[in-house]
C-alpha cells in the first residue's frame, strides 16, 4: 500500500462518528465497556458470552469513544459513568480522560494494574474469596498481587476503594472467610453481588434451585449485621433477593428491573456503541438474576428515592 493510500485509510479510521441513536430518554447513569481485552479469564465473566458484542476487540479508538460519550452525555443528561471491561486499566489514559466528562465515576478493575488514584470517585476491585479459592477463579498469584496493590496505595488520596466478591455456587462456602481476610485492609468497604446466568446456563456456578441461594443471602445478611459499616449493602435490599419475593423486583423477562433505566454501552459495529438488553448481556436469565444492583434499586424505589438508580456495586 502506497503512502497516500495509507494516509487515506488512517483518515477514515480516525474520522469522528456520530453515536448510535438511543432515543430521546434521559439516563442519569450509564456504563461503558471501554475494552474487551483482559489479562485474566475469570470463570464467571459475562463479557465473552456468545450473544454479546465482544469480538473483535477494541473497535473504537480513544478519540471516537470520547467524542461519542460527550455527545451521549449532553443528549441524555448522563451524570454518572461506570467504566468497565475487560480490564479498563488497559486503556487507563482513555478512562482518565473519560472521567473528566462526568460528575461521578466508578472504575471496575481486577487490580492487577494497580489501584488508580481518582479522588472523589469510586474504584471497585474484584476478588472472589480468600487466596486459594480466588486464584482458582482468577488465576495463580492474582490475590497476592491485588493485596499488594491495595496496601501500596495512598488511603488518604480521596479515592473510595470498594472490594467486591461475585458469589457463585463455586465459591459460596468461602464467604465468611473472605470477609475475615479483608476486613482490616485499607479499603472503604466490601460489596457482594451474585452470579447472573444466561438462560441456558447449567454450569457449576449456578444454583439449580434459588432456595439454595437463599441460604447464602441469609449468611450475607448475618455478616452485614456483624459488620454494618464494612459491608456496603442494605439488609432490606438483600431480603428482596429471597426466592419467594425476588420476581417482584425483576419480572420474568426483566420488565420490572430498574437497572434497565441505565444505559449499557458495548462497542458495536462500525465504531459505534451498541446497547445490550442489560449490562450483563443479551441472553440473561432474569428469573435467576443475582445482581445486587437490581435489588438495591428496587429497595430505593420502594423507599421513594425515585432518582436513585446506582449501577455500581459500591453504591448503597
Amino acid at each position: 500500500m502506497g503512502a497516500n493510500a495509507k494516509a487515506k485509510k488512517a483518515g477514515v479510521e480516525n474520522e469522528l462518528k456520530e453515536p448510535t441513536d438511543f432515543g430521546e430518554g434521559g439516563y442519569v447513569e450509564a456504563q461503558v465497556l471501554v475494552t474487551n481485552a483482559c489479562n485474566l479469564e475469570c470463570s464467571h465473566c459475562f463479557v465473552f458470552r456468545e450473544d454479546n458484542p465482544n469480538s473483535p476487540r477494541d473497535k473504537m479508538d480513544d478519540a471516537n469513544m470520547l467524542h461519542q460519550l460527550r455527545l451521549l452525555r449532553d443528549k441524555h443528561g448522563i451524570k454518572s459513568m461506570l467504566f468497565v471491561g475487560g480490564e479498563p486499566m488497559i486503556r487507563k489514559d482513555l478512562v482518565f480522560e473519560g472521567m473528566k466528562l462526568f460528575d461521578k465515576c466508578t472504575i471496575v478493575t481486577n487490580g492487577t494494574y494497580g489501584i488508580p488514584s481518582v479522588p472523589g470517585h469510586v474504584v471497585v476491585v474484584s476478588l472472589d474469596g480468600p487466596e486459594g479459592p480466588s486464584d482458582a477463579i482468577r488465576g495463580a498469584g492474582v490475590f497476592q498481587k491485588v493485596k499488594q496493590a491495595i496496601f501500596e496505595r495512598d488511603p488518604a488520596d480521596g479515592t473510595s476503594v470498594i472490594m467486591q466478591m461475585v458469589l457463585t455456587r463455586q465459591n459460596e462456602e468461602h464467604l465468611e472467610a473472605f470477609v475475615e481476610e479483608v476486613k482490616d485492609w485499607p479499603i472503604t468497604g466490601l460489596a457482594f453481588t451474585f452470579y447472573v446466568p444466561n438462560r441456558d446456563d447449567r454450569s457449576s456456578l449456578v444454583w439449580r434451585d434459588l432456595r439454595g441461594r437463599d441460604r447464602v443471602v441469609e449468611r450475607l445478611i448475618a455478616l452485614k449485621r456483624r459488620y454494618p459499616r464494612l459491608i456496603k449493602a442494605h439488609v432490606a435490599a438483600l431480603e428482596m433477593m429471597m426466592s419467594d419475593v425476588c420476581m417482584d423486583a425483576v419480572g420474568e423477562n426483566g420488565e420490572k428491573c430498574q437497572l434497565r433505566k441505565s444505559l449499557p454501552l458495548y462497542m458495536g459495529e462500525n465504531g459505534r456503541f451498541e446497547r445490550t438488553f442489560c449490562c450483563y448481556g443479551n441472553d440473561v436469565d432474569c428469573e435467576r438474576c443475582g445482581s445486587y444492583m437490581v435489588f438495591n434499586q428496587a429497595y430505593h424505589l420502594a423507599q421513594g428515592n425515585l432518582g436513585h438508580f446506582p449501577i455500581t456495586g459500591g453504591t448503597i
